[in-house]
């Protein structure tokens, strides 16, 4: 899996984060997913036999979704931790959101499930699931056929 993560800024001196992902066994190998975390958007974009990209899907997040999302996504095809959501929820450093987890458990984890379930609807559309694996975190997944 390729990751490549840029800022730029526009006109207005406003930073612009983009996250390329290329998941492999999630998208197709001529599919790459755009993650605009300042918009919170997530665009999934085709090439052409011509190189020209085409957008297939786009959806746009909550803050809190986008902030578990990017963790997700960048995991795939591993399980992320409930501490690396956690500490991406909250713009914490990863041994701090361990030191929380600790001490609040219930707390914690009520705060990234509450995140992660604004995640499905928006999903479905890229034909992903997201799946708790009890104790230890979520996992980005495509839906299976039926």
């Amino acid at each position: 899996m390729k990751k490549a993560a840029s800022t730029a800024q526009d006109g207005e001196g406003h930073q612009k984060a983009l996250l390329t992902l290329t998941l492999e066994g999630l998208i197709p190998a001529n599919q790459e997913l755009v993650l605009n975390l300042a918009l919170r958007t997530a665009t999934l974009f085709s090439s052409a036999p011509d190189g020209k990209p085409t957008m297939v899907e786009q959806q746009h997040f909550s803050p809190n979704g986008m902030r578990v999302l990017a963790p997700l996504l960048q995991a795939y095809p591993q399980i992320c931790l409930h501490e690396v959501l956690f500490a991406s929820l909250d713009s914490l450093p990863l041994d701090e959101a361990y030191q929380q987890m600790r001490e609040m458990r219930a707390l914690t984890i009520r705060s990234i499930r509450r995140a992660v379930a604004s995640l499905p609807a928006r999903l479905r559309a890229f034909g992903w699931q997201v799946r708790s694996i009890r104790g230890a975190g979520y996992l980005i997944e495509a839906i299976p056929a039926e």
